[in-house]
């Protein structure tokens, strides 16, 4: 069973109170961010400089994807990201099953929305492709779709405590974030069925963010550059607030109205995410000698 998700329950193992204190929240503003947290944002996206318009620059930007979130600790041996084909929306790019740290131009592979491999190939997909492809199917708005399993988020996932935006880098997470839990019996806890797949989507729903109890996150966003940003600044988000409900202190959350603005202004921005693309491609290229001579998909 999805557990019911409720945004301001604060079950905290080791909180003095059993439950982390919310108390800069009145009830009207509590009715409010109630309110808030009911409805998908609804963003105009300013165009960033970095979305491929054709399908080599697209797979190019996702083997940068793939090295940028293993270089930042994101991605291991496990995990995937993936892009609509800006050539075809019916299908995406993703890596063969292989590690991110790892992923070149050849390890790409083109995918339809129902998992279905298009490349004439032999190489191995990511069993777990159906979440993408359910995801990108269920959110036309969306391109660019991650599955990780990175430490920080599996506490929330296992305790009921909900994330929530305690950062400005973290404001994107204002609506919520759900946690599925409606695995198939026998299935180890992976996604590999497009009904599983399905579901996968339907409880994402408008969320940009939904965990997997005892198993990772899956994230969603108009391209790679915010889809990369997502992922990093949900890691530090979710350890800046479990540190901080385990130290039993009060905290202040991002109120729903500044949480919005900081996500569309201070972090989706089309200046703010294009240098922090560049800034983290710079230290890819710093740290992986092969990728020293990668070429940007923006266009002068």
């Amino acid at each position: 069973m999805m557990n019911e998700y409720n945004p301001f329950k604060m079950e905290v193992p080791g909180h003095p109170s059993g439950t982390a204190q919310d108390t800069g929240v009145s009830r009207m503003r509590r009715k409010i961010m109630t309110d808030s947290f009911s409805q998908a944002p609804r963003m105009a996206v300013e165009q960033t400089k970095n979305v491929p318009k054709r399908a080599p620059e697209a797979i190019q930007q996702v083997v940068m994807a793939n090295r940028i979130l293993g270089n930042e600790g994101i991605l291991d041996a496990l995990g995937h990201v993936s892009l609509r084909n800006p050539e075809n929306a019916s299908t995406f790019f993703q890596a063969r099953s292989i590690s991110p740290f790892e992923a070149t131009p050849d390890d790409i592979l083109e995918i339809d929305l129902d998992g279905d491999v298009v490349t004439k190939t032999t190489m191995r997909p990511y069993g777990e492709r159906i979440i993408h492809g359910a995801i990108l199917k269920a959110r036309p708005e969306m391109n660019a779709v991650f599955h990780g399993h990175f430490v920080a988020v599996i506490p929330f996932s296992v305790t009921n405590t909900p994330i929530r935006p305690i950062t400005h880098v973290g404001s994107f997470l204002y609506q919520g974030v759900p946690i599925y839990d409606d695995y198939e019996p026998g299935g180890g806890m992976l996604i590999r069925t497009r009904e599983e797949g399905e579901r996968i989507a339907k409880h994402l729903g408008q969320h940009r963010v939904h965990l997997l109890r005892g198993h990772g996150c899956d994230i969603v966003a108009e391209d790679l550059p915010r889809l990369v940003a997502s992922a990093i600044y949900l890691r530090d988000n979710a350890t800046i607030q479990w540190q901080t409900l385990l130290s039993g202190k009060e905290m202040t959350y991002l109120s729903p109205g500044e949480a919005k603005a900081a996500m569309e202004i201070g972090l989706f921005g089309a200046s703010p995410i294009d240098r922090m693309w560049s800034y983290w491609v710079s230290r890819v290229k710093k740290n992986m000698p092969d990728m020293k001579n990668w070429k940007s998909a923006a266009r002068k």
